[in-house]
């Protein structure tokens, strides 16, 4: 991929909107990433993701769980190992899946789907992706996000469902009159946010993230915002003004994980026929 392009994805895009310190420590200060510091709520999240992937892939239950069994008996994850509350807390969310994927009848399915968006004119290149997506019927799509975290805003679901649908439209080809339906759905608590999304829809996403990527390249201040996210911030120990806010804060669990600090960079695919990113 071309280095003129700026690349954005949804974990770039909410720490410029969370912290701009953080923002500049992971993606402009040229710093190695500290290592990931285990918790129950990130170890849980990326376990139940990994079982639903294979669950959607094989379409047995079991298979997902021997994958969300071995995965937590891994000796760096015993935060949520066997025994533990976050142990019974990802297979209590892992049935919920199981009983999510069977109520979904599609004419096919794929787990997470990943690629990147670009649009050279623009200088920009998207990293979308979703957990899973549905050919429900001719024309008919369906992308789903699934969500494990106790605090969830709407706002934040709706740019990602927004993104996973580039993502849809990309790597599937879809034909401009196709539709899509993007589902943020909670196991945790049952709920299901919905879009009907259009290409109108993608076209749009596009335009707001192109915005988005040029208020970022602009910006020259990178204060802080301290706050409760400090006591999960990887780059705590390396901020002054994180140090004034005190660790021993309610939890709340503002990512359930972030993507890796050295991206993968795939082929990047045209966007349907490119002329309408023009």
């Amino acid at each position: 991929m071309s280095g003129q392009l700026f690349r954005l994805t949804f974990t770039k895009l909410r720490s410029f909107e969370r912290c701009r310190k953080q923002y500049w420590f992971r993606y402009l200060s040229g710093r190695e990433w500290p290592p990931d510091v285990p918790t129950p709520a990130l170890i849980v999240g990326k376990g139940v993701h990994r079982a639903m992937k294979t669950l959607c892939e094989t379409g047995r239950p079991e298979d997902g769980a021997s994958e969300l069994d071995t995965y937590l008996r891994m000796p760096i994850h015993e935060c949520a190992g066997p025994g533990t509350d976050g142990h019974r807390d990802a297979f209590a969310l892992f049935e919920r899946g199981c009983e999510a994927h069977a109520s979904i009848e599609s004419e096919a399915s794929w787990p997470e789907l990943d690629t990147w968006v670009p649009w050279e004119s623009r200088g920009l290149s998207i990293r979308a992706r979703m957990d899973r997506a549905d050919r429900l019927g001719p024309g008919q799509w369906q992308i789903v996000d699934w969500k494990t975290g106790r605090y969830e805003l709407d706002e934040h679901i709706d740019t990602q469902l927004d993104i996973s649908h580039l993502a849809l439209r990309v790597s599937k080809r879809l034909a401009a009159q196709d539709n899509v339906t993007a589902i943020g759905w909670n196991l945790r608590t049952g709920e299901r946010r919905e879009r009907r999304l259009t290409r109108a829809d993608a076209r749009a996403t596009m335009f707001r993230m192109h915005g988005l990527a040029e208020r970022m390249q602009k910006t020259v201040e990178f204060e802080a915002t301290p706050g409760p996210g400090c006591a999960f911030c990887e780059w705590r120990p390396q901020c002054a003004a994180a140090a004034a806010v005190p660790l021993a804060i309610d939890a709340l669990e503002w990512d359930e994980f972030v993507e890796p600090a050295s991206e993968v960079e795939d082929q990047p695919a045209e966007f349907d026929d490119g002329s309408a990113m023009s």
